[in-house]
């Protein structure tokens, strides 16, 4: 029973429209993933970002027997934002910059990023690195729900 029950509440999720785990941010937009990626790269840049690399991942993960027609990584962020986060905890350059993954699912297309709240604990007394991360996952969201209203999608949050 228990089984059933998170089955069907991460099919609700799923198909809520951009939705909020406790790490993960993700919207499944109902467009191709070609088309989607476009529509990505394009609400990116809208959001004053700058997309500096997108990652094809398909072959590699076909080796682990996952098995995808598209699978991408947009990594994209502002450079001097980059910069100063950079210089000020270089411990972090490693999540630098940010990205997202596309995955293209049965004509559908599913986007993932990693919630940057994730990143709170470690900087408990730094207020602008928190600010940071709030501010990041808001933009991220905003890009997802450009990318879902672009396929004519009702956006919908879930676990908010």
């Amino acid at each position: 029973m228990k089984r059933m029950r998170n089955l069907l509440l991460s099919v609700l999720l799923c198909l809520a429209g951009p939705a909020l785990a406790d790490h993960m941010l993700m919207a499944r937009i109902n467009m191709k993933a070609g088309l989607a990626l476009e529509y990505l790269k394009t609400a990116v840049t809208e959001h004053g970002y700058e997309v500096a690399h997108i990652q094809k991942c398909d072959s590699g993960l076909g080796g682990f027997g996952f098995h995808s027609d598209t699978y991408r990584v947009v990594f994209f962020g502002k450079l001097e934002e980059i910069r100063r986060i950079s210089a000020r905890h270089p411990e972090f350059v490693a999540y630098l910059p940010l990205k997202i993954a596309v995955e293209a699912e049965k004509g559908e297309t599913v986007v993932t990023a990693v919630n940057p709240l994730t990143f709170d604990r470690y900087y408990p007394k730094d207020h602008e690195m928190q600010l940071q991360f709030r501010r990041w996952r808001n933009d991220i969201l905003s890009i997802f729900e450009d990318v879902h209203r672009a396929a004519g999608g009702a956006v919908a949050l879930a676990g908010q």
